[in-house]
């Protein structure tokens, strides 16, 4: 028996959701790419795949690579002006946080060059 309690720890919270939402390209990239890939196996029951089947399967593979790209250069969130709260530790072994927006509940992580974090020292380069 499920209680009201447990249906809820189920939902997706607006942070979850939010992260599917911008990664949204992305899984429909790889969604066309599966139904590519699904298309040319069908073809080659049926004499093999025609070179309209190639061409669906290069332009999904090179619209999969674009909506990497574009997702990996997105900047990670940031709140600004929220109250972040230390909710765990990166484990990266420097003692670096993971930090949660107590408005929207959005985190992220904060690498500490300063302690001598190699994630926090190319971040400190980049910016």
């Amino acid at each position: 028996m499920t209680t009201d309690h447990d249906a809820a720890m189920l939902e997706p919270t607006a942070a979850d959701l939010a992260a599917i939402e911008a990664e949204w390209p992305l899984i429909a990239a790889e969604l066309d790419l599966l139904d590519a890939e699904i298309a040319m196996l069908y073809a080659a029951d049926d004499g093999g795949p025609t070179a309209l089947d190639w061409r669906r399967l290069r332009r999904a593979e090179a619209r999969l690579t674009r909506a990497a790209a574009e997702v990996g250069a997105r900047p990670a969130h940031v709140c600004h002006g929220h109250l972040l709260v230390e909710v765990g530790m990166t484990g990266c072994g420097y003692g670096c946080k993971i930090l949660r927006c107590q408005t929207c509940g959005g985190e992220q992580v904060s690498h500490r060059a300063v302690y001598g974090c190699p994630a926090g020292k190319s971040a400190s380069r980049v910016a």
